[in-house]
């Protein structure tokens, strides 16, 4: 009978199903470098885990994922918060006939509205009414919330130094890949987009 030490207890409670999987790789390709792997796979597992905690706020919340980033979109730019529908249709890449259907659900729904833009009569400004302000603030506090409890299992000086790392991940990569990524980034949301249309 063996019975587990504290520091064995230690060590199960830290390896899981990827280190498996690892393991079994490094049998099937000797050279490859498990850290390495490890890393690049954890992230990835990472961010599907938060897209799906993302899009279940949303569900509880009853918000269309376009919704939220419209509105986010216009929160980001600071107050009044608005921005022209070209504006808006060239930054999450959409045409501005796709756009012009994206604002008018939108209207209806009273989540944003649209106002003359007083310096080009023949452009529009978009800004989110009382109803998308509260929508919004209620869906982001509620994702923050969900998240901040994930990531209490770090002290906070694990979370300045895995930030930290991370950002130099992220800046290890060329500008050529990461303006790569942003285009596929938007590709990706707009057939996202027609998926839902054409079901």
């Amino acid at each position: 009978m063996v019975i587990d030490t504290d520091d064995d207890l230690e060590v199960a409670e830290e390896h899981d199903n990827l280190d498996d999987q690892l393991t079994i790789w490094i049998r099937e390709i000797p050279n490859l470098d498990r850290l390495t792997e490890g890393i690049v796979e954890r992230i990835q597992k990472l961010a599907r885990l938060f897209d799906v905690t993302m899009a279940n706020t949303l569900e509880e919340y009853e918000m269309a994922a376009r919704t939220y980033k419209v509105l986010g979109r216009l929160r980001y730019q600071g107050p009044p918060y608005r921005l022209s529908a070209g504006q808006l249709a060239e930054s999450m890449g959409l045409s501005s006939g796709a756009m012009t259907n994206r604002l008018d659900r939108l209207e209806q729904a009273g989540m944003v509205r649209r106002l003359d833009d007083p310096n080009d009569r023949r452009a529009v400004l978009v800004e989110p009414t009382e109803a998308g302000h509260a929508a919004w603030d209620g869906a982001i506090r509620a994702q923050a919330d969900r998240e901040s409890l994930i990531a209490s299992v770090l002290t906070e000086d694990e979370k300045e130094q895995l930030h930290s790392l991370l950002r130099k991940l992220m800046m290890a990569f060329p500008e050529e890949t990461r303006q790569q990524a942003k285009r596929h980034g938007l590709k990706v949301d707009r057939e996202a987009k027609a998926k839902v249309e054409a079901g």
